[in-house]
C-alpha cells in the first residue's frame, strides 16, 4: 500500500509557514509516497514540488485548494488554476475540462469555507460534476474532532474516503494521510476514482499545543522566516526567505488584494 497527504498548504498560502522544500523534506521522512501542495487559490508551489519531488523519493501531484462560491474544494491533477469565486459545480466542470479530479476538504462540519451536504448532493447529481468529484475528506487533521458527520455520511456517498493533514506547519505533514494500492500519482488517481482508498486519522489530539505552535510560526514568517530544508539531505529549521522568496510571494498578496 502506497501512503499520501494530498492536502498540504506551502508559504504560497498567506497562512502557512513552510517551503516547499521543507514540506518535501519532511514528507520524505515520514515515508509518504504522494503529495499534493494545495495552496489556497494559487499553483505555483504545487508545479514547485512536481519539479523536485524526484530527489525527495516522492510524487508531487500538481493541486490547488480553490475557494468556490460553496465553499472549498481542492483540485487534483490540474495544469490551470481554475477561477475562484465560480459555483461548486462550475468548478467541477472547469478542473473536468482540464483532466483533473477533486475532493471536498472538511466536508459538512458548518465550518467556514466547508462545503455543506446540499452543495455536494447537487454536484454529483449533475453527471459532468459527478465525473470530476470523486472524494471527500473524513478524517482532516485540523477538523478531526468536527468530522464525525463526514464520517458517518460517507457511507452513504460514491466518494472516495480521504485522511489528509491540511498541514499549515511544517511537521504536521503526513499527520492525517490515505493509504492506496500501488505507489505512484497515477495509482492514487485509479484508487481515489475506483472509491479503494483507506483514510488513516491523525493519532493524536490536535491541541493548544499544535495551535500554539503555529502561531509562533506564523508570527516568524510576518518577519520573514520560515520553516525549510536546504536540500534532501539536511534537516528542517527556521530560515530566512530570500528577497526573491519574499518578492514573489508579495506580488501573488498584492494581486489577492486587488481582485
Amino acid at each position: 500500500m502506497g501512503t499520501a497527504d494530498i492536502h498540504i498548504h506551502s508559504i504560497y498560502s498567506p497562512d502557512a509557514t513552510t517551503t516547499v522544500r521543507g514540506i518535501l523534506k519532511q514528507a520524505a521522512d515520514v515515508g509518504l509516497d504522494v503529495i499534493a501542495i494545495a495552496d489556497h487559490d494559487e499553483l505555483r508551489g504545487s508545479l514547485e514540488a512536481v519539479k523536485l519531488a524526484p530527489n525527495y523519493g516522492l510524487e508531487a501531484i500538481p493541486a490547488a485548494e480553490v475557494a468556490t462560491s460553496d465553499g472549498h474544494l481542492v483540485a487534483l491533477f490540474i495544469n490551470k488554476l481554475p477561477p475562484s469565486g465560480l459555483s461548486l459545480v462550475d468548478t467541477l466542470s472547469h478542473i473536468g475540462d482540464q483532466g483533473g479530479i477533486a475532493i471536498a476538504p472538511h466536508p459538512f462540519n458548518n465550518l467556514p469555507n466547508s462545503l455543506s451536504m446540499e452543495a455536494v448532493l447537487g454536484a454529483l447529481a449533475n453527471p459532468h460534476a459527478k465525473a470530476v468529484l470523486k472524494g471527500m475528506e473524513t478524517y482532516n487533521m485540523g477538523t478531526q474532532n468536527f468530522d464525525k458527520v463526514a464520517r458517518k455520511l460517507s457511507v452513504y456517498l460514491p466518494l472516495a474516503k480521504i485522511g489528509s493533514s491540511d498541514a499549515h506547519i511544517y511537521w504536521a505533514v503526513g499527520g492525517a494521510h490515505t493509504e492506496f494500492p500501488g505507489k505512484t500519482a497515477q495509482d492514487l488517481r485509479a484508487a481515489i476514482e475506483n472509491n479503494t482508498t483507506v483514510a488513516i486519522p491523525y493519532e493524536e489530539e490536535f491541541s493548544a499545543k499544535a495551535l500554539l505552535s503555529w502561531v509562533h510560526r506564523i508570527t516568524l514568517r510576518r518577519f520573514g522566516f520560515a520553516s525549510d530544508a536546504i536540500s534532501a539531505s539536511t534537516p528542517i529549521d527556521t530560515q530566512p526567505l530570500s528577497k526573491t522568496m519574499r518578492q514573489k510571494i508579495k506580488k501573488k498578496n498584492k494581486k489577492a488584494d486587488g481582485d
